[in-house]
Parts: C-alpha cells; sequence; structure tokens
C-alpha cells in the first residue's frame, strides 16, 4: 500500500501524537476520536499542500480540534459560552493563510517589476487606472493589460489558492 511522506511521518509519530493530545484532553476518553480527526485534516490538507512538518502540523491541528470540541461542549452543555469561546482563527486556520500569503507574496515577487507595481498600486493600495497611468506615464490601456496578465499569471502560479476578489497574479509574462 503506497504511503506518501506526510502519511509516513505521521504513522511513525503517531504515539507522540497521541501522548499530546491525551495531555490535553480532560476527557481522555475522546483522545482516539482527536487523533483520527486530526489525521484526516492533515491528510486533506496535505493533499492541497505540501506540509514540511507533518507531525507539527498534525499538533496544531490536534489543538484546534480539542478546542472545537470543547466549543461544541459548552455550546451543548450550554455553558457560558464566553468563558469557553474566542473569536479568533485556530491555529491550523492561522497556519493555512499565512502558508497560502507566503505562496501569494513569492508568486507576487515573480512578476515582471512594471506588473507587480501596478497591480499593488491597484489591488494594494487602491488606486484608480487613470491615477497610475499617470503616475507611471503609461496609458491607461497599458495599467489594463498589466491587470489582465497579472491576474492570468497569479492565477496559473496559484491555483486554488488564487481567489480572485484578493487580487493576486504571477510570473514571467513582461
Amino acid at each position: 500500500m503506497y504511503m506518501t511522506d506526510a502519511a509516513s511521518q505521521l504513522s511513525a509519530g503517531l504515539g507522540r501524537l497521541r501522548s499530546y493530545v491525551r495531555k490535553r484532553m480532560r476527557d481522555p476518553g475522546g483522545m482516539e476520536d482527536v487523533v483520527q480527526e486530526t489525521l484526516v485534516r492533515v491528510i486533506e490538507q496535505e493533499r492541497r499542500q505540501v506540509i514540511e512538518q507533518p507531525l507539527a502540523y498534525a499538533f496544531r491541528v490536534a489543538d484546534s480540534v480539542i478546542m472545537a470540541g470543547a466549543r461544541k461542549a459548552a455550546r451543548e452543555t450550554e455553558l457560558d459560552e464566553f468563558e469557553l469561546v474566542c473569536n479568533l482563527p485556530l491555529a491550523d486556520e492561522v497556519l493555512d493563510y499565512r502558508q497560502r500569503l507566503g505562496r501569494f507574496e513569492a508568486a507576487l515577487e515573480r512578476l515582471t517589476p512594471q506588473r507587480r507595481t501596478v497591480f499593488r498600486m491597484r489591488h494594494i493600495d487602491g488606486k484608480s487606472r487613470q491615477d497610475i497611468a499617470a503616475e507611471m506615464n503609461l496609458s491607461v490601456e497599458a495599467v489594463k493589460k498589466h491587470l489582465v496578465r497579472a491576474m492570468a499569471d497569479l492565477t496559473l502560479s496559484l491555483g486554488d489558492d488564487w481567489a480572485p476578489e484578493a487580487g493576486a497574479g504571477t510570473n514571467h509574462h513582461g
């Protein structure tokens, strides 16, 4: 049976993951459920992107699963949710966001300097095409072409990570 590199590393570290989860749970009876949910999330995430340290990532995901379980239990027992609920993003959500941001920034750096500048002025600074054209001594049509090519490049580079409303673009077309 074929195992991915991440699955192999997770399998090798399964004992450590169980111990980690057991120490963090008030009710050790749910430990296996948390471990299973963690493994599923890590393996699903690995299908979308390379996880450089799957076991370390699994620990963070386990924390998120434990917190989500605590929140659910608090709602179900009608405890004061302000004591247990945190509106901050979960650790795996923060990690995922940071990894996607890193890929976006790398893709943005691969754009030609002029295209990257046009893209940033439009989508980060919020300037109009006319203002960009005036500042860069370009025609409005040239600005539009840079923006379209930047979006196409970023879409190719980022694939599923790309959210057009977030305004990203990628590389190599001058």
